[in-house]
């Protein structure tokens, strides 16, 4: 009998993001869901892949998974992981992100990142809108 595999297993940590202005900031939720797929994928910025994960939105805090794998094959050690988070959600919030504050970085923890198609329940569907990609 064929044992299934597990899933590739990647750094997870989880972002608490602030809306800075009024609640047309929350428009903007971060995450890389693909419409078309109707599932999470993955993007690079510099020498990561990401993967964005909405866990959590609020009039006042939103939280986000953020799914961690390098293109060097390794683990990060936690210092560079947490510098290169840190490196990424300030570019982030400059760019895309804006109406948005950090609040804080969780600690990384080993996870699996969503591999399935979500049939419902995804969160755009809960605010009844898009988000931006």
């Amino acid at each position: 009998m064929p044992f299934a595999r597990e899933p590739h297993k990647t750094e997870r940590v989880t972002l608490t993001l602030v809306p800075r202005t009024d609640e047309r900031s929350l428009l903007k939720i971060p995450s890389t869901f693909n419409q078309i797929e109707r599932t999470y994928s993955w993007h690079t910025a510099g020498s990561l892949n990401y993967m964005l994960v909405p866990t959590k939105i609020s009039s006042g805090e939103i939280k986000v998974d953020l799914f961690l794998d390098p293109l060097k094959k390794g683990k990060l050690p936690a210092r560079n992981l947490q510098k290169a988070v840190q490196q990424f959600v300030d570019e982030k919030i400059q760019t895309e992100w804006r109406g948005l504050r950090l609040e804080s970085i969780g600690r990384a923890t080993m996870a699996a990142p969503p591999s399935e198609t979500i049939v419902r329940g995804t969160i755009e569907e809960i605010l009844g809108t898009n988000i931006d990609r």
